[in-house]
């Protein structure tokens, strides 16, 4: 089964947080809602992306722009459409909207205890760095 990757819309968000909400793994916190999200689309238009099958969201990445780094956020790829290079293709188009705006470095968020996630991230090329430490302050 093949999956067509496009650009995330605002109209995905509802489908794309149903599928979040069943990713072992994947955290969905305060600002995981339509309104911040549909905002977050609007900012970076270019670096979010869907992964299709027959109308049916299967997957996303999440990506960021800060003017300086490009951000991952929720990559998900459905329980049933994995291991058929499709969260790989979700990235690499990412990672390629960053290239095309002249990003050179890009960050992953995952869990702690996310080790498919890691290992994912592993298999790709990315690096995982142990010098730093990410705060948060909800605001």
């Amino acid at each position: 089964m093949s999956a067509e990757i496009r650009i995330m819309e605002v109209m995905d968000i509802p489908s794309s947080i149903e599928l979040w909400k069943n990713m072992k793994g994947l955290a969905i916190r305060g600002s995981d809602n339509i309104r911040d999200l549909s905002e977050h689309v609007k900012m970076n238009p270019k670096h979010n992306f869907v992964a299709m099958s027959d109308d049916q969201l299967i997957g996303t990445v999440l990506g960021g722009f800060d003017g300086r780094r490009g951000y991952i956020y929720h990559l998900a790829v459905h329980q049933d459409f994995r291991r058929k290079n499709i969260a790989k293709e979700l990235m690499e188009r990412c990672f390629q909207s960053f290239r095309e705006i002249n990003v050179t470095k890009c960050h992953m968020m995952v869990l702690k205890d996310n080790t498919e996630a890691q290992e994912f991230y592993a298999r790709i090329g990315c690096e995982l760095r142990n010098e730093i430490l990410v705060y948060s302050k909800t605001l």
